[in-house]
């Protein structure tokens, strides 16, 4: 039976990795050893209090029920703790945070509070690929603004045309940033709060990687003067505590915003469960020093690959933070055929700079969510081949 799929489905990317997934595949199947520094997905075990908690709470009754629609309000009151301490931001447990079945669920979702069909979103470019998506779904439109290297990969907010200001309904950040690691001054923050308040647009800011860096402490934006008026930010987690599987995290902003985003999830899901949003608190309260030695780990991986990288020759942008590496490729390729040729010549698995976006081509990201003698053996095999 031929299916008629709704326009809004068509307008969503290709995945780009499919080829990439038949490769590791076979090379898998051949029992060649892969080393996988594609995915964004931390190796180092969750704390083992956690779990034993999340054991512990599952077997009671009253935790195997639905979850309350904004969360539970013990994980809700140790958020607001956590945000005063790291962030000095002052927030409602009660109507200016809501938790989330991860960042990503609440990102996505978000936009269809706000968007409607044509309506025009601003989006950086590269970025994580669900902020395209999140559009589409709402059936708007996006206009892509540049991150190069040139601007330390901030969107320049002066290069906007006024019109297109003016249309702006929606725009996303995400700093400490995916995929090329950057971190956002206190002054470029400062100037994207102004630019939203006089246009009348809202900022979906994306701090997921809030705590894996390595030298400067990255900001909340809603840390500068104003914020609170224009802004939802997002939290996860899955990097912080090394446990993307468990899907937590959280919005945190605007009342208003916070407000409407419940009210989409109200029709489409029923919360995290609780023994998770439990384990959560427990975490936030007691277990920070974990956070403290996950970066450590990164530290040195970060430190070791890419003084590795530099004595091949290949470029790249030094991360400030997140637990990736943004690298230049040869000149002769473009980013997909080098990620080819890593998988069938160096069986190492990265991620082609273009899937994030047309300004990513020229550039791949490994991940360093690997042990050291695995980075150290990657470094190896492209020492061979390159």
């Amino acid at each position: 039976m031929n299916f008629e799929f709704a326009d809004r489905f068509k307008k969503l990317p290709k995945y780009l990795f499919v080829e990439l997934d038949k490769k590791k595949k076979r090379i898998l199947e051949e029992g060649k050893d892969l080393i996988d520094l594609g995915v964004g997905d931390p190796d180092i075990k969750c704390p083992d209090s956690l779990i034993k908690i999340i054991c512990t709470e599952s077997q009671k009754k009253e935790n195997q029920t639905y979850s309350l629609e904004r969360g539970l309000r013990i994980l809700r009151e140790k958020i607001a703790i956590y945000m005063k301490k790291r962030f000095n931001v002052d927030l409602d447990p009660e109507s200016e945070i809501l938790v989330l079945i991860g960042s990503k669920e609440g990102i996505v979702h978000f936009p269809l509070s706000i968007l409607n069909r044509g309506d025009l979103t601003l989006i950086p470019n590269p970025c994580y690929p669900p902020y395209r998506s999140s559009v589409i779904f709402c059936e708007a439109d996006y206009i892509d603004l540049p991150l190069t290297i040139e601007n330390e990969f901030l969107p320049q907010l002066d290069r906007i045309p006024k019109d297109i200001l003016e249309k702006a309904k929606l725009l996303f950040l995400n700093y400490p940033n995916n995929p090329t690691t950057a971190l956002a001054s206190e002054s470029f923050l400062k100037k994207v709060i102004e630019v939203a308040k006089t246009f009348g647009f809202v900022i979906v800011n994306d701090c997921a990687y809030s705590e894996l860096y390595f030298e400067e402490k990255p900001l909340s934006l809603l840390q500068i003067e104003g914020a609170k008026e224009v802004c939802i930010e997002f939290h996860s987690f899955s990097k912080t505590f090394c446990m993307t599987g468990f899907r937590l995290g959280w919005a945190c902003g605007n009342r208003d915003l916070i407000s409407a985003l419940l009210k989409v999830k109200s029709h489409i899901d029923s919360g995290v469960f609780n023994p998770i949003q439990i384990g959560g608190a427990h975490l936030l309260e007691n277990e920070l020093r974990f956070i403290e030695r996950v970066r450590e780990i990164y530290r040195k991986r970060r430190d070791l690959f890419c003084k590795g990288l530099k004595e091949i020759g290949l470029e790249f942008f030094w991360p400030k933070a997140t637990f990736y590496v943004w690298a230049k490729i040869p000149k002769n390729m473009d980013s997909f055929k080098f990620a080819e040729f890593l998988i069938e010549e160096c069986n190492i698995l990265a991620t082609p700079g273009i899937g994030f976006g047309m300004y990513g081509e020229g550039y791949v990201r490994f991940s360093l969510t690997k042990k050291e003698e695995i980075l150290e053996e990657a470094i190896e095999r492209l020492r061979k081949k390159l």
